[in-house]
Protein backbone atom coordinates (compact mmCIF):
# COMPACT_ATOMS: atom_id res chain seq x y z
CA UNK A 1 0.00 0.00 0.00
CA UNK A 2 2.90 2.31 0.77
CA UNK A 3 4.37 1.70 -2.69
CA UNK A 4 1.07 2.65 -4.31
CA UNK A 5 0.87 5.86 -2.32
CA UNK A 6 4.48 6.75 -3.13
CA UNK A 7 3.83 6.06 -6.81
CA UNK A 8 0.77 8.30 -6.76
CA UNK A 9 2.71 11.13 -5.12
CA UNK A 10 5.74 10.76 -7.42
CA UNK A 11 3.70 10.67 -10.63
CA UNK A 12 1.50 13.50 -9.35
CA UNK A 13 4.63 15.58 -8.77
CA UNK A 14 5.85 14.90 -12.32
CA UNK A 15 2.54 15.83 -13.90
CA UNK A 16 2.09 18.75 -11.53
CA UNK A 17 5.46 20.11 -12.65
CA UNK A 18 4.57 19.58 -16.32
CA UNK A 19 1.09 21.05 -16.11
CA UNK A 20 2.42 23.92 -14.00
CA UNK A 21 4.86 24.66 -16.79
CA UNK A 22 2.04 24.48 -19.32
CA UNK A 23 -0.11 26.81 -17.23
CA UNK A 24 2.80 29.22 -16.82
CA UNK A 25 3.28 29.30 -20.58
CA UNK A 26 -0.46 29.81 -21.00
CA UNK A 27 -0.20 32.74 -18.59
CA UNK A 28 2.49 34.24 -20.81
CA UNK A 29 0.35 33.50 -23.88
CA UNK A 30 -2.56 35.49 -22.44
CA UNK A 31 -0.26 38.21 -21.10
CA UNK A 32 1.07 38.77 -24.60
CA UNK A 33 -2.10 38.35 -26.64
CA UNK A 34 -4.32 40.46 -24.35
CA UNK A 35 -1.90 43.38 -24.61
CA UNK A 36 -1.56 43.04 -28.38
CA UNK A 37 -5.28 42.61 -29.13
CA UNK A 38 -6.94 44.76 -26.44
CA UNK A 39 -10.17 43.95 -24.52
CA UNK A 40 -12.51 43.90 -27.55
CA UNK A 41 -10.54 41.46 -29.72
CA UNK A 42 -9.43 39.49 -26.67
CA UNK A 43 -13.12 39.11 -25.83
CA UNK A 44 -13.55 37.45 -29.23
CA UNK A 45 -10.57 35.12 -28.80
CA UNK A 46 -11.37 33.64 -25.37
CA UNK A 47 -14.86 32.29 -26.24
CA UNK A 48 -13.36 30.78 -29.40
CA UNK A 49 -10.72 29.04 -27.31
CA UNK A 50 -13.60 27.82 -25.14
CA UNK A 51 -15.27 26.42 -28.24
CA UNK A 52 -12.03 24.64 -29.12
CA UNK A 53 -12.26 22.83 -25.79
CA UNK A 54 -15.98 22.15 -26.13
CA UNK A 55 -15.78 20.77 -29.67
CA UNK A 56 -12.74 18.67 -28.82
CA UNK A 57 -14.77 16.67 -26.28
CA UNK A 58 -15.21 13.68 -28.64
CA UNK A 59 -11.42 13.58 -28.80
CA UNK A 60 -11.09 13.92 -25.03
CA UNK A 61 -13.54 11.05 -24.67
CA UNK A 62 -11.33 9.05 -27.02
CA UNK A 63 -8.25 9.88 -24.93
CA UNK A 64 -9.81 8.68 -21.69
CA UNK A 65 -11.07 5.57 -23.46
CA UNK A 66 -7.59 4.90 -24.83
CA UNK A 67 -6.21 5.40 -21.32
CA UNK A 68 -8.68 2.85 -19.99
CA UNK A 69 -7.89 0.25 -22.67
CA UNK A 70 -4.15 0.84 -22.37
CA UNK A 71 -4.32 0.47 -18.58
CA UNK A 72 -6.02 -2.91 -19.01
CA UNK A 73 -3.33 -4.03 -21.49
CA UNK A 74 -0.61 -2.86 -19.11
CA UNK A 75 -2.16 -4.82 -16.24
CA UNK A 76 -1.86 -7.92 -18.48
CA UNK A 77 1.57 -6.90 -19.86
CA UNK A 78 0.09 -6.99 -23.38
CA UNK A 79 2.20 -4.48 -25.34
CA UNK A 80 1.06 -5.96 -28.62
CA UNK A 81 -2.49 -5.01 -27.72
CA UNK A 82 -1.39 -1.41 -27.14
CA UNK A 83 0.27 -1.26 -30.56
CA UNK A 84 -2.85 -2.68 -32.15
CA UNK A 85 -5.00 -0.16 -30.29
CA UNK A 86 -2.82 2.69 -31.55
CA UNK A 87 -2.93 1.63 -35.19
CA UNK A 88 -6.60 0.83 -35.41
CA UNK A 89 -7.92 3.88 -33.56
CA UNK A 90 -5.64 6.20 -35.53
CA UNK A 91 -7.07 4.91 -38.81
CA UNK A 92 -10.65 5.22 -37.56
CA UNK A 93 -10.31 8.80 -36.45
CA UNK A 94 -8.28 10.04 -39.39
CA UNK A 95 -11.15 8.84 -41.58
CA UNK A 96 -13.63 10.53 -39.27
CA UNK A 97 -11.68 13.79 -39.50
CA UNK A 98 -12.98 14.69 -42.95
CA UNK A 99 -16.60 14.26 -41.86
CA UNK A 100 -15.93 16.11 -38.63
CA UNK A 101 -14.48 19.06 -40.54
CA UNK A 102 -17.57 19.29 -42.75
CA UNK A 103 -19.92 19.07 -39.76
CA UNK A 104 -18.05 21.85 -37.98
CA UNK A 105 -18.26 24.13 -41.03
CA UNK A 106 -22.00 23.41 -41.23
CA UNK A 107 -22.39 24.80 -37.70
CA UNK A 108 -20.58 28.01 -38.66
CA UNK A 109 -23.69 30.20 -39.17
CA UNK A 110 -24.94 29.50 -35.65
CA UNK A 111 -21.49 30.09 -34.12
CA UNK A 112 -21.09 33.38 -35.97
CA UNK A 113 -24.56 34.57 -34.99
CA UNK A 114 -24.45 33.65 -31.30
CA UNK A 115 -20.98 35.06 -30.67
CA UNK A 116 -21.34 38.00 -33.07
CA UNK A 117 -18.34 36.98 -35.19
CA UNK A 118 -17.96 38.31 -38.73
CA UNK A 119 -14.69 36.65 -39.79
CA UNK A 120 -15.44 33.28 -41.42
CA UNK A 121 -11.73 32.40 -41.42
CA UNK A 122 -11.92 31.99 -37.65
CA UNK A 123 -14.50 29.21 -38.07
CA UNK A 124 -12.28 27.43 -40.62
CA UNK A 125 -9.35 27.55 -38.20
CA UNK A 126 -11.59 26.10 -35.49
CA UNK A 127 -12.48 23.25 -37.84
CA UNK A 128 -8.79 22.51 -38.47
CA UNK A 129 -8.17 22.41 -34.73
CA UNK A 130 -11.08 20.01 -34.36
CA UNK A 131 -9.50 17.63 -36.89
CA UNK A 132 -6.08 17.48 -35.21
CA UNK A 133 -7.81 17.09 -31.86
CA UNK A 134 -9.26 13.78 -33.06
CA UNK A 135 -5.88 12.06 -33.46
CA UNK A 136 -3.81 13.75 -30.75
CA UNK A 137 -5.60 11.90 -27.89
CA UNK A 138 -4.57 8.53 -29.32
CA UNK A 139 -0.92 9.38 -28.65
CA UNK A 140 -1.45 11.06 -25.28
CA UNK A 141 -3.96 8.49 -24.13
CA UNK A 142 -1.48 5.66 -24.66
CA UNK A 143 1.29 7.58 -22.88
CA UNK A 144 -1.04 8.26 -19.97
CA UNK A 145 -2.40 4.71 -19.86
CA UNK A 146 1.14 3.28 -19.86
CA UNK A 147 1.90 5.73 -17.04
CA UNK A 148 4.74 7.26 -19.08
CA UNK A 149 4.16 10.54 -17.29
CA UNK A 150 7.58 12.01 -18.06
CA UNK A 151 6.96 11.63 -21.78
CA UNK A 152 3.40 12.85 -21.50
CA UNK A 153 4.51 15.90 -19.56
CA UNK A 154 7.22 16.61 -22.14
CA UNK A 155 4.68 16.39 -24.95
CA UNK A 156 2.33 18.82 -23.18
CA UNK A 157 5.20 21.25 -22.58
CA UNK A 158 6.31 21.05 -26.20
CA UNK A 159 2.79 21.92 -27.32
CA UNK A 160 2.67 24.95 -25.01
CA UNK A 161 6.14 26.21 -25.99
CA UNK A 162 5.36 26.00 -29.70
CA UNK A 163 1.98 27.66 -29.16
CA UNK A 164 3.65 30.65 -27.52
CA UNK A 165 6.41 30.84 -30.10
CA UNK A 166 4.04 30.77 -33.06
CA UNK A 167 1.85 33.36 -31.33
CA UNK A 168 4.70 35.88 -31.26
CA UNK A 169 5.43 35.15 -34.93
CA UNK A 170 1.83 35.38 -36.14
CA UNK A 171 1.08 38.55 -34.18
CA UNK A 172 4.27 40.12 -35.57
CA UNK A 173 3.05 39.24 -39.05
CA UNK A 174 -0.22 41.07 -38.34
CA UNK A 175 -2.55 38.05 -38.25
CA UNK A 176 -4.46 39.33 -35.18
CA UNK A 177 -7.15 37.06 -33.77
CA UNK A 178 -6.66 34.67 -36.68
CA UNK A 179 -3.01 34.19 -35.78
CA UNK A 180 -3.73 33.83 -32.06
CA UNK A 181 -6.20 31.02 -32.85
CA UNK A 182 -4.06 29.36 -35.54
CA UNK A 183 -1.26 28.82 -33.01
CA UNK A 184 -3.32 26.05 -31.38
CA UNK A 185 -3.47 24.08 -34.63
CA UNK A 186 0.21 24.48 -35.51
CA UNK A 187 1.51 23.56 -32.05
CA UNK A 188 -0.83 20.56 -31.75
CA UNK A 189 0.28 19.23 -35.14
CA UNK A 190 3.95 19.42 -34.11
CA UNK A 191 3.27 17.85 -30.71
CA UNK A 192 1.43 15.00 -32.43
CA UNK A 193 4.49 14.25 -34.55
CA UNK A 194 6.65 14.23 -31.43
CA UNK A 195 4.20 11.87 -29.74
CA UNK A 196 4.48 9.40 -32.62
CA UNK A 197 8.25 9.38 -32.09
CA UNK A 198 7.81 8.74 -28.35
CA UNK A 199 5.66 5.67 -29.08
CA UNK A 200 7.87 4.29 -31.85
CA UNK A 201 9.15 1.52 -29.55
CA UNK A 202 5.68 -0.08 -29.71
CA UNK A 203 5.99 -0.80 -33.43
CA UNK A 204 8.29 -3.79 -32.80
CA UNK A 205 5.29 -5.67 -31.43
CA UNK A 206 3.49 -5.47 -34.78
CA UNK A 207 4.17 -9.09 -35.76
CA UNK A 208 2.89 -10.54 -32.50
CA UNK A 209 -0.64 -11.87 -32.04
CA UNK A 210 -3.07 -9.05 -31.44
CA UNK A 211 -6.41 -9.07 -29.63
CA UNK A 212 -9.36 -7.98 -31.70
CA UNK A 213 -10.57 -4.47 -30.87
CA UNK A 214 -14.06 -3.63 -32.07
CA UNK A 215 -15.17 -0.05 -32.66
CA UNK A 216 -18.34 -0.81 -30.72
CA UNK A 217 -16.20 -1.72 -27.74
CA UNK A 218 -14.45 1.65 -27.90
CA UNK A 219 -17.68 3.60 -28.43
CA UNK A 220 -19.47 1.86 -25.56
CA UNK A 221 -16.99 3.31 -23.12
CA UNK A 222 -16.32 6.52 -25.05
CA UNK A 223 -19.99 7.56 -24.89
CA UNK A 224 -20.16 8.14 -21.11
CA UNK A 225 -16.71 9.73 -21.23
CA UNK A 226 -17.84 12.04 -24.04
CA UNK A 227 -21.05 12.96 -22.23
CA UNK A 228 -19.28 13.71 -18.95
CA UNK A 229 -16.39 15.59 -20.59
CA UNK A 230 -18.78 17.70 -22.64
CA UNK A 231 -20.80 18.43 -19.52
CA UNK A 232 -17.68 19.48 -17.65
CA UNK A 233 -16.61 21.75 -20.49
CA UNK A 234 -20.04 23.39 -20.57
CA UNK A 235 -19.92 23.95 -16.82
CA UNK A 236 -16.53 25.58 -17.24
CA UNK A 237 -17.38 27.90 -20.14
CA UNK A 238 -21.12 28.53 -19.91
CA UNK A 239 -20.49 31.81 -18.09
CA UNK A 240 -18.03 33.02 -20.74
CA UNK A 241 -20.41 32.13 -23.58
CA UNK A 242 -23.37 33.87 -21.96
CA UNK A 243 -21.38 36.99 -21.10
CA UNK A 244 -20.12 37.18 -24.70
CA UNK A 245 -23.74 36.94 -25.91
CA UNK A 246 -25.37 39.39 -23.49
CA UNK A 247 -22.68 41.93 -22.57
CA UNK A 248 -20.96 44.63 -24.60
CA UNK A 249 -17.68 43.68 -26.33
CA UNK A 250 -15.50 45.59 -23.87
CA UNK A 251 -17.24 44.06 -20.83
CA UNK A 252 -17.05 40.59 -22.37
CA UNK A 253 -13.30 41.07 -22.77
CA UNK A 254 -12.98 42.04 -19.11
CA UNK A 255 -14.94 39.00 -17.95
CA UNK A 256 -12.89 36.75 -20.23
CA UNK A 257 -9.76 37.99 -18.48
CA UNK A 258 -11.35 37.22 -15.09
CA UNK A 259 -12.25 33.73 -16.23
CA UNK A 260 -8.77 33.03 -17.55
CA UNK A 261 -7.17 34.10 -14.26
CA UNK A 262 -9.44 31.89 -12.17
CA UNK A 263 -9.24 28.86 -14.43
CA UNK A 264 -5.49 29.11 -14.98
CA UNK A 265 -4.69 29.33 -11.27
CA UNK A 266 -7.09 26.60 -10.22
CA UNK A 267 -6.46 24.16 -13.04
CA UNK A 268 -2.91 23.58 -11.83
CA UNK A 269 -4.35 20.66 -9.78
CA UNK A 270 -5.55 19.10 -13.04
CA UNK A 271 -2.41 16.94 -12.84
CA UNK A 272 -4.02 15.08 -9.94
CA UNK A 273 -6.95 14.00 -12.14
CA UNK A 274 -4.59 12.88 -14.91
CA UNK A 275 -2.75 10.64 -12.46
CA UNK A 276 -5.89 9.41 -10.70
CA UNK A 277 -7.65 8.00 -13.77
CA UNK A 278 -5.12 5.39 -14.98
CA UNK A 279 -4.22 4.34 -11.43
CA UNK A 280 -7.86 3.78 -10.46
CA UNK A 281 -8.51 2.04 -13.81
CA UNK A 282 -5.64 -0.37 -13.17
CA UNK A 283 -6.73 -1.06 -9.57
CA UNK A 284 -10.31 -1.62 -10.74
CA UNK A 285 -9.06 -4.08 -13.36
CA UNK A 286 -7.13 -5.93 -10.62
CA UNK A 287 -10.18 -5.75 -8.31
CA UNK A 288 -8.37 -3.87 -5.52
CA UNK A 289 -9.63 -0.99 -3.37
CA UNK A 290 -9.75 2.47 -4.95
CA UNK A 291 -11.73 4.71 -2.58
CA UNK A 292 -8.68 6.00 -0.70
CA UNK A 293 -7.31 7.38 -3.98
CA UNK A 294 -10.43 9.50 -4.41
CA UNK A 295 -10.23 11.07 -0.95
CA UNK A 296 -6.50 11.71 -1.16
CA UNK A 297 -6.88 13.27 -4.61
CA UNK A 298 -9.71 15.52 -3.42
CA UNK A 299 -7.65 16.62 -0.44
CA UNK A 300 -4.54 17.29 -2.51
CA UNK A 301 -6.54 19.21 -5.11
CA UNK A 302 -8.26 21.34 -2.47
CA UNK A 303 -4.92 22.12 -0.80
CA UNK A 304 -3.26 23.22 -4.05
CA UNK A 305 -6.32 25.25 -5.01
CA UNK A 306 -6.40 27.00 -1.64
CA UNK A 307 -2.98 28.49 -2.31
CA UNK A 308 -4.17 29.90 -5.64
CA UNK A 309 -7.40 31.22 -4.11
CA UNK A 310 -5.51 33.03 -1.36
CA UNK A 311 -3.06 34.54 -3.83
CA UNK A 312 -5.84 35.86 -6.07
CA UNK A 313 -7.70 37.27 -3.07
CA UNK A 314 -4.71 39.01 -1.51
CA UNK A 315 -2.99 40.28 -4.66
CA UNK A 316 -5.62 40.78 -7.41
CA UNK A 317 -4.09 44.01 -8.70
CA UNK A 318 -0.69 42.38 -9.01
CA UNK A 319 -2.12 39.39 -10.91
CA UNK A 320 -4.16 41.56 -13.27
CA UNK A 321 -1.31 43.97 -13.90
CA UNK A 322 1.12 41.16 -14.56
CA UNK A 323 -1.14 39.25 -16.92
CA UNK A 324 -3.22 41.84 -18.72
CA UNK A 325 -2.04 45.39 -18.01
CA UNK A 326 -3.79 48.58 -16.98
CA UNK A 327 -6.78 48.25 -19.31
CA UNK A 328 -8.12 45.37 -17.17
CA UNK A 329 -7.55 46.83 -13.66
CA UNK A 330 -11.28 47.35 -13.08
CA UNK A 331 -11.92 43.62 -12.62
CA UNK A 332 -9.93 43.36 -9.35
CA UNK A 333 -13.03 42.96 -7.10
CA UNK A 334 -14.31 40.15 -9.31
CA UNK A 335 -10.95 38.38 -9.46
CA UNK A 336 -10.85 38.29 -5.64
CA UNK A 337 -13.92 36.04 -5.48
CA UNK A 338 -13.68 34.13 -8.76
CA UNK A 339 -11.09 31.65 -7.52
CA UNK A 340 -13.24 30.50 -4.60
CA UNK A 341 -16.32 30.42 -6.85
CA UNK A 342 -14.72 28.00 -9.28
CA UNK A 343 -13.31 25.60 -6.65
CA UNK A 344 -16.35 23.24 -6.76
CA UNK A 345 -15.83 22.86 -10.52
CA UNK A 346 -12.20 21.86 -9.98
CA UNK A 347 -13.24 19.20 -7.46
CA UNK A 348 -15.97 17.96 -9.82
CA UNK A 349 -13.17 17.04 -12.24
CA UNK A 350 -11.64 14.70 -9.65
CA UNK A 351 -14.95 12.98 -8.85
CA UNK A 352 -15.80 12.69 -12.56
CA UNK A 353 -12.50 10.96 -13.41
CA UNK A 354 -12.92 8.58 -10.50
CA UNK A 355 -16.49 7.65 -11.45
CA UNK A 356 -15.49 7.00 -15.06
CA UNK A 357 -12.62 4.78 -13.98
CA UNK A 358 -14.91 2.56 -11.88
CA UNK A 359 -17.83 2.67 -14.35
CA UNK A 360 -20.20 4.68 -12.14
CA UNK A 361 -22.22 6.86 -14.54
CA UNK A 362 -25.00 8.31 -12.37
CA UNK A 363 -22.96 11.50 -12.07
CA UNK A 364 -23.58 12.25 -15.75
CA UNK A 365 -27.31 12.74 -15.13
CA UNK A 366 -26.53 15.09 -12.24
CA UNK A 367 -24.18 17.15 -14.39
CA UNK A 368 -26.67 17.61 -17.23
CA UNK A 369 -29.46 18.49 -14.83
CA UNK A 370 -27.11 21.09 -13.41
CA UNK A 371 -26.30 22.42 -16.89
CA UNK A 372 -29.98 22.95 -17.68
CA UNK A 373 -30.42 24.82 -14.40
CA UNK A 374 -27.19 26.75 -15.01
CA UNK A 375 -28.19 27.87 -18.51
CA UNK A 376 -31.69 28.88 -17.40
CA UNK A 377 -30.42 30.94 -14.48
CA UNK A 378 -27.77 32.70 -16.56
CA UNK A 379 -30.25 33.40 -19.35
CA UNK A 380 -32.59 35.26 -17.01
CA UNK A 381 -30.16 36.58 -14.38
CA UNK A 382 -27.07 38.26 -15.79
CA UNK A 383 -27.31 41.86 -14.63
CA UNK A 384 -23.73 41.92 -13.28
CA UNK A 385 -20.52 39.91 -13.13
CA UNK A 386 -21.17 39.20 -9.44
CA UNK A 387 -24.55 37.66 -10.23
CA UNK A 388 -23.03 35.46 -12.93
CA UNK A 389 -20.30 34.26 -10.56
CA UNK A 390 -22.78 33.56 -7.74
CA UNK A 391 -24.79 31.32 -10.07
CA UNK A 392 -21.59 29.58 -11.19
CA UNK A 393 -20.64 28.77 -7.59
CA UNK A 394 -24.07 27.61 -6.38
CA UNK A 395 -24.80 25.31 -9.32
CA UNK A 396 -21.36 23.67 -9.30
CA UNK A 397 -21.42 23.19 -5.53
CA UNK A 398 -24.79 21.42 -5.78
CA UNK A 399 -23.45 19.17 -8.56
CA UNK A 400 -20.33 18.35 -6.51
CA UNK A 401 -22.23 17.40 -3.36
CA UNK A 402 -24.77 15.27 -5.20
CA UNK A 403 -22.04 13.57 -7.25
CA UNK A 404 -20.07 12.56 -4.17
CA UNK A 405 -23.05 10.43 -3.11
CA UNK A 406 -22.78 8.46 -6.37
CA UNK A 407 -19.00 7.96 -6.16
CA UNK A 408 -19.13 4.78 -4.13
CA UNK A 409 -16.56 2.12 -4.80
CA UNK A 410 -17.84 -0.46 -7.25
CA UNK A 411 -15.67 -3.57 -7.23
CA UNK A 412 -15.30 -5.35 -10.53
CA UNK A 413 -17.14 -8.72 -10.62
CA UNK A 414 -14.76 -11.63 -10.24
CA UNK A 415 -15.82 -13.14 -13.57
CA UNK A 416 -15.37 -9.90 -15.56
CA UNK A 417 -12.74 -9.82 -18.28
Amino acid sequence: MKGKNEGLLKDTFIMFAATSGVNLLNFVFHMYVSRKLGPEEYGVLVPLLGLVILFSMPAMALQMTIVKKTSVCMARENYGGIEHLFGKTTRWFLALGAFYFAAFIAAAPFIRSFFKIEDTALIIILALIAVISLVMPVVRGILQGMQKFKWLGLNLLLDAVLRLGTLVLFIALGFGVRGALLTTFVSALCAYGAGIFMLSFLFKYKEKQQPEIQIGEIVSYALPVFLSSTAYSLLGYMDVFMVKHFFAEHDAGLYSATSIIGKAFLFFPGAVAMILFPKVSRSFELNTSTSSMLYKSLGLTAAISAVAIAFCYLFPDFVIGLLFGGEFKGIAPVVKIFGAAILPLVLINIVMNYCLAIHRYAMIYIMYAGIILYAALLWFFHSSFTQVIAILFCVNLAILLLSLFTAKENRKPAHAV
